[in-house]
């Protein structure tokens, strides 16, 4: 795992040059145009979504579980002018920060790989204050199309193994909505540059 983990590491942005390109920077820069206050993201990886946070943040805390993955975080928030951006080690659904310490928590493509999304959905409703908001970018269970949803959940194995984790055939929406969350916005949609199996998405807002 350690050796998956490093090559899938320094291999990454590479990886996802097509689908940045053509859909995922887009959508990022619109999925947060608006984000304020004390923000917490979890799974930065290694930190695609840093140019896209305006200057009405006031702190920023990216947190990422997979130790090399936080080595090329660091490095590139030293190369960032700002001080509100602090990179911690930190699981999704271990978040050790004390309840109500952030107005907004951001996820983006994580949700797919965490052992456990409803564990790391009641983490983040838990440091999320009163009012707080969801920001999510996650591709999604193919609920509008029977025939994908064979080929996501055959292939969803060697995709676990080959992909940190990260599962075909999550209906995450519904995890959301089963969290407590109340959706604010969501859009359905469908990345361009990526395999059919990881090309159906949702973008959104849920509030607390």
């Amino acid at each position: 795992m350690t050796v998956r983990s490093y090559f899938m590491a320094r291999f990454y942005d590479a990886s996802m040059k097509k689908m940045e390109a053509a859909c995922l920077s887009r959508w990022r820069s619109e999925l947060l145009s608006d984000i304020s206050g004390d923000v917490l993201e979890i799974g930065s990886g290694t930190g695609a979504n840093l140019p896209y946070y305006p200057e009405s943040i006031h702190r920023l805390v990216l947190s990422e579980p997979d130790p090399h993955m936080l080595v090329l975080l660091r490095q590139r928030i030293q190369n960032t002018p700002d001080n509100k951006f602090t990179a911690v080690h930190s699981s999704a659904y271990g978040l050790n920060f004390p309840d109500r310490s952030f107005d907004a928590v951001v996820s983006t493509l994580v949700l797919c790989s965490v052992v456990s999304p409803e564990a790391s959905l009641s983490g983040i409703k838990r440091v999320l204050k009163p009012g707080g908001r969801l920001y999510f970018i996650e591709h999604v269970l193919a609920k509008e199309s029977p025939r994908l949803i064979r080929w996501q959940k055959l292939l969803q194995p060697l995709w676990i193994y080959m992909c940190g984790n990260c599962h075909t055939a999550r209906d995450t929406e519904r995890h959301i909505s089963d969290a407590g969350f109340r959706f604010e916005t969501i859009e359905k949609l469908s990345a361009s540059g990526a395999p059919a199996i990881v090309s159906p998405t949702i973008k959104g807002i849920a509030e607390t």
